[in-house]
């Protein structure tokens, strides 16, 4: 059975490292990955830059086609798309619902104690509160 994965990706290494890891899930089993970016939207001073938020989109744009090309040269059905959300968390979290998702595939940076609690965790929040599967992947460093 064919299944659908969320794959949120910001571009980083380690976004990287769980878009491989979604296409070796997803490869030979007819299952379609979306490639989905969220650009938070850029606050300044309490209003939104609409500016600054859509070149942060284009951006995001480049990097999610990126990523579907890299996923398609591995053999895998991909689609990209990237919205513009006040939380990148809560945006893919609906993104999951929205398209019906079997799993959301995500790399984490790993950041523990203090710079957890002061940065916090995109990947942290979304496996609290997904309701499909959230597998978190981590940078792994050699």
């Amino acid at each position: 059975m064919a299944r659908t994965i969320l794959f949120p990706t910001d571009g980083s290494a380690t976004a990287k490292a769980a878009g491989r890891f979604a296409a070796d899930i997803a490869k030979g089993e007819g299952d379609t990955v979306l490639v989905f970016a969220v650009a938070e939207k850029a606050d300044i001073g309490g209003v939104e830059d609409e500016g600054v938020s859509q070149g942060i989109s284009e951006f995001l744009q480049g990097v999610v086609d990126d990523e579907v090309a890299a996923l398609t040269a591995l053999g895998v059905n991909a689609t990209a798309q990237v919205a513009i959300a006040t939380k990148a968390d809560e945006e893919i979290v609906k993104k999951a619902k929205e398209i019906g998702a079997d799993a959301i595939v995500m790399g984490t940076h790993g950041r523990s104690g203090l710079a957890r609690a002061v940065i916090g965790s995109v990947a942290d929040r979304v496996a609290r509160h997904a309701e499909v599967p959230v597998v978190l992947v981590p940078l792994v460093k050699e």
